[in-house]
């Protein structure tokens, strides 16, 4: 029998929202282009802010790893935000992939009696659900949306600090502020303290951070690469996709 899709897509979700994400109002009020870039520059909170946004201006590919204790999660992600396609390949550590195009979401798990491949509907998904809103990857505002401080280290490398509650209060929608909540909520300390590269063009290229829980702690890599190459997104073939069921719609 499929396991529910619905905590795999939640988990993957979540930890695209906070492992990055840009100021939705900085990224907007900054013209694009290298010489915004340089200006920029000058600002190194803009800056590390405005990076992420930039990365996205074409195609790019992301990877994240997320540590916690003896437990590794790992995402390698192709994304064309002009037209919201997208690959994502996920270890949990079980493997998830995801294909999105401009009108479905297709979801694989490891473990299934039937076809492999489940097909939602982009136009039945719920515009406030978490699914709706975490595939607008230059939408959301995770932890560098909180960057309070930050400081020039050399060689296009940042240093700084963001706020989990300023994060929080940047997110682009209340639902993208209600999985922030969930997941700042074990933060120790409110301040993360973080590591950012960006290249001549401003472009985010890895952003490290540590978040301090009861439990440990978390750490988290993100790295970004292939800026402009073309994203090949090849569909499942329709004899291995099964249409998803009322169940994860009401979810979604």
């Amino acid at each position: 029998m499929r396991r529910s899709l619905a905590p795999v897509l939640t988990v993957c979700l979540a930890a695209l929202l906070t492992a990055c994400g840009t100021a939705t109002t900085d990224t907007a009020a900054a013209p694009a282009g290298p010489a915004s870039a340089a200006t920029s520059a000058a600002d190194p909170v803009a800056a590390v802010k405005q990076g992420f946004g930039r990365s996205l201006e074409k195609s790019a590919r992301m990877n994240v790893v997320i540590k916690a204790g003896n437990q590794t999660v790992t995402m390698q992600s192709a994304v064309e935000p002009a037209s919201g396609a997208m690959t994502l390949d996920m270890k949990t550590p079980d493997p998830v992939s995801m294909v999105v195009t401009a009108d479905a979401v297709y979801v694989k798990q490891d473990e299934s009696d039937g076809k492999p491949w489940v097909k939602l509907d982009r136009k039945r998904l719920r515009a406030d659900g978490p699914l709706a809103q975490g595939l607008d990857i230059r939408a959301q505002a995770g932890i560098l949306g909180g960057v309070v401080t930050a400081e020039a280290a050399g060689d296009g490398r940042y240093t700084g600090a963001a706020d989990a509650d300023k994060a929080i209060a940047a997110a682009s929608s209340e639902a993208e502020r209600a999985t922030l909540r969930n997941a700042f909520k074990v933060l120790k300390d409110k301040s993360v303290p973080f590591q950012a590269t960006l290249d001549t063009e401003g472009r985010l290229t890895r952003l490290t951070y540590t978040f301090d829980t009861a439990a440990g702690k978390i750490e988290n890599e993100l790295t970004m690469h292939g800026f402009g190459e073309p994203v090949t997104i090849t569909t499942p073939k329709a004899s291995e996709t099964e249409p998803a069921s009322a169940e994860m719609y009401r979810f979604f």
